[in-house]
């Protein structure tokens, strides 16, 4: 349809009037206005964040507790970028207490929603790179919203770094997850280029060196798992391709599977696809995987040549190559997916922050009432302290034995050689030395 207009176009010497998209994601998908109305509430008004900071760390230092709760509360009142240092830190905070198991989705969205709002991108990624201290995780919608972002920027780096953390977490259910996710990560490897290694600096001949030993009590193996040991984010690019391409066998997928093992560097599974797919004579290659396998090989070890060669060899004997290019068949990918799952995503967000609303109502309800409950026991303690003072007042007389009784075992037990200590103690502070003379002659 689009190849019939543009030669319409082009026909009646009419220039068409391009516009370009900046966004795959619509202003609709993201839900502000649903998310504003969650977090209307009249509580968020009474809110001073300053202060309500300053409480929250007060209590942390003085009894190590902070409530899941109100850091959700502090997440969700930040109405200025000006409180995302405070908001990273309570979420360290909480993460060190009992109460991190009690940590509410809506602070994670909040968190995420707050800093892609004020510009704070990359550190959120730092945040979400370091669940163990921060505890925040990327939902389907947020990281649709974050990919998004990222893309459109354009910074395929850190869109790949977030495409990687889906990846780690094991879950593609999401289409339009999985297409963004293939987009970042083929854009960001397609685009590589790696750092020049800067050669090492001469030792000095003559220097000795000193050996310094350090005594340990045992020496751990070395492991590597091949998952979350991975620091390199165009190997983990490459692993994130690989993996959610093989989701689906279609065209698309075939192409950007190879361009991800080759990346991952598994050339024994990158060589057994290759085979597969030139028996299959569905298979269309694209140029760009061909290119990409070139430009491998020409940095590749010696080891790895033969492999990549091989490779080459194979799927240039392809009969058939396809005329979409990968950037573009990604993009129809997307758009399908977004065609496909739009309305749903967008509903079911909304029915999420609802469910939000209702929790964090129920969650304010009854910390209300164990502070409430904590307060009357503290003033029943208090008044019953006070009534014990006056019964002892008020029958001194009757029971005059029996203190007596009680303050002779109290005095029993206090410790002798604490009172011949501070008596030394006085005795010293007083004490003249003597005055010292020449001796005569």
């Amino acid at each position: 349809m689009l190849r019939n207009c543009r030669k319409v176009f082009f026909k009646n010497n009419v220039c068409p009037i391009i516009i370009h998209k900046k966004n795959f994601l619509s202003n609709e998908y993201k839900c502000t206005e649903a998310w504003n109305n969650m977090n209307s509430s009249p509580v968020f008004n009474k809110i001073s964040i300053p202060d309500f900071y300053n409480v929250l760390d007060q209590n942390y230092a003085s009894k190590g507790v902070i409530s899941a709760i109100d850091v959700d509360m502090f997440a969700n009142a930040i109405k200025d970028g000006s409180h995302l240092e405070e908001l990273k830190d309570l979420l360290h905070k909480l993460r060190t207490t009992a109460e991190t198991g009690n940590m509410l989705d809506s602070t994670q969205q909040a968190t995420v929603r707050n800093f892609i709002e004020y510009g704070e991108i990359k550190e959120l990624v730092e945040i979400l790179k370091d669940p163990l201290n921060f505890g925040v995780f990327l939902d389907d919608y947020t990281a649709n919203i974050l990919l998004d972002k990222l893309i459109t920027l354009p910074d395929f780096q850190l869109a790949a770094r977030v495409a990687s953390l889906i990846m780690l977490q094991e879950e593609f259910n999401n289409e339009i997850t999985c297409t963004l996710c293939q987009y970042a990560c083929y854009k960001y490897i397609s685009s590589y280029t790696p750092e020049p290694t800067e050669p090492a600096p001469a030792a000095e001949k003559n220097k000795k060196v000193e050996e310094i030993k350090i005594r340990v009590k045992f020496l751990r193996n070395p492991f590597f798992d091949d998952h979350f040991d991975i620091k390199d984010t165009h190997t983990l690019s490459g692993k994130t391709l690989a993996w959610i391409s093989e989701r689906a066998s279609n065209n698309l997928n075939n192409n950007l599977q190879i361009i991800g093992w080759l990346a991952y560097k598994k050339y024994d599974k990158l060589s057994a696809f290759c085979e597969k797919m030139s028996s299959d004579k569905s298979f269309k290659v694209n140029k760009e995987v061909l290119e990409l396998l070139q430009k491998e090989n020409a940095t590749a070890e010696a080891e790895s040549k033969a492999i990549l060669e091989n490779c080459f060899t194979t799927l240039s004997k392809s009969e058939q190559n396809s005329e979409t290019s990968l950037e573009e068949s990604l993009k129809v990918a997307i758009e399908n997916a977004i065609n496909k799952l739009h309305k749903n995503d967008v509903s079911q967000q909304k029915q999420l922050f609802q469910s939000w609303a209702k929790l964090r109502d129920e969650k304010l309800e009854e910390q209300a009432q164990r502070l409430d409950r904590a307060r009357r026991i503290q003033l029943i303690q208090q008044k019953q302290n006070e009534m014990k003072d006056q019964e002892q007042k008020l029958w001194f007389f009757e029971n005059e034995d029996q203190i007596d009784l009680q303050i002779e075992e109290k005095e029993k037990l206090v410790d002798k050689t604490v009172l011949k200590k501070t008596a030394t103690k006085t005795s010293d502070e007083n004490y003249i030395p003597p005055e010292i003379r020449p001796k005569r002659k």
